[in-house]
């Protein structure tokens, strides 16, 4: 059963963001209300408080990122809502995490585990990208797979929730993305991680998305892995106000939801909350490692690893605990694997352990 709708967007900002909304508006005017719920119970913020949070996200994007905040309001008149609206859910990891130490539960939604792997260690010579998204199981919407056309810009192929402009995904210039939720005692006002993944996906190289990341004020923090189909796979890891990097020397990386750099480590406000950050990472990396080592990394390894349950409830594959509370509770929602050389993007949306595959893919940008 296929569970996440395809959309082809293309023209201008105004007109990308109008087609967008009008196509999934009753999607996106559910995720609002549901996260309306959530950052009240996780962050302490009603709705007027959110919103009014949310559209301080505008003039950040209008320094920074004009051409998206366009989009952004032409979302909001194609799903007649309005743009603090869309803000709020382009924005809502930061908007999670404002209260800091006074959040209830902050970061405990963030498990996702994502991988890579460089020529070297592949099967087939090419570079992969994988990544389970966990998320919570309150967002009752499917997410969208977005075929985004921009003029002047590669084409890009990307999963997010309704009203998002982006998430995990790839381009038709073989640069791919994935997306770690992580902690950091740092704290600020910037672009959100969001944003900052639909900057990366208009790039044409790896040093203009890096740059991208890098040249801008960021809301909080993030952990982007990245590939590009030339060979090159990089991890950045990202607070409000600093930045690091890890490079795959051994040709393949593992993240999950805690700071792996020395430098930044000190910070990480997360780990007092997850259950299962470390363990995930650990038993990633042994598995991946193994596979790396006979040069035998495939499609096939990285999903049998995105497939694991060991250790049950906080396991790389996640179900949801029923036990937590209801606006607590988390799930793998989607998992993807990215095949760069081939411009291909492998979706199942929810567990993969259970439901169907889908391809997609891009013509390579000329």
């Amino acid at each position: 059963m296929t569970r996440f709708l395809e959309i082809e967007l293309a023209g201008e900002a105004q007109e990308r963001g109008r087609q967008y909304g009008a196509r999934v508006s009753v999607a996106i005017r559910r995720n609002i209300e549901t996260y309306l719920r959530l950052l009240a119970f996780h962050a302490g913020l009603e709705r007027e408080a959110a919103l009014q949070a949310a559209g301080a996200f505008g003039p950040i994007l209008n320094a920074h990122t004009p051409d998206l905040l366009v989009e952004m309001q032409g979302i909001a008149q194609g799903a007649s809502c309005t743009l603090e609206e869309v803000l709020l859910l382009n924005a809502r990891s930061e908007l999670m995490g404002m209260m800091g130490e006074k959040a209830r539960y902050e970061n405990a939604a963030g498990e996702c585990t994502a991988l890579a792997a460089a020529p070297e260690v592949t099967a087939q010579g090419q570079v992969l990208l994988a990544q389970n998204w966990d998320w919570y199981t309150a967002v009752e919407e499917e997410p969208v797979l977005l075929r985004i056309r921009q003029p002047g810009k590669p084409e890009i192929l990307t999963l997010a929730e309704a009203g998002q402009v982006a998430k995990i995904g790839l381009n038709s210039a073989g640069l791919g993305v994935c997306l770690n939720f992580l902690s950091h005692a740092h704290r600020g006002r910037g672009v959100p991680v969001h944003v900052l993944l639909r900057q990366v996906l208009g790039c044409a190289h790896l040093g203009e998305a890096i740059h991208s990341v890098y040249g801008v004020p960021r809301g909080g923090a993030a952990n982007l892995l990245l590939g590009h189909a030339e060979g090159e796979i990089l991890d950045l890891e990202l607070t409000a106000a600093d930045a690091d990097y890890l490079y795959g020397d051994s040709g393949w990386l593992v993240h999950a939801n805690h700071y792996e750099s020395v430098r930044l480590r000190g910070g990480d406000t997360g780990l007092a909350t997850s259950m299962s950050t470390l363990a995930r990472a650990a038993r990633a990396r042994r598995l991946l490692s193994a596979a790396a080592a006979k040069k035998e990394v495939s499609r096939d390894t990285l999903r049998t690893i995105l497939t694991d349950h060991t250790y049950g409830a906080y396991a790389i594959c996640r179900h949801a605990e029923p036990a937590e509370a209801p606006l607590q509770q988390t799930a793998t929602r989607a998992s993807l694997i990215m095949d760069l050389p081939a411009r291909m993007l492998t979706l199942a949306a929810g567990q993969p352990c259970r439901e169907e595959c889908f391809s997609f893919s891009l013509e390579p940008l000329e």
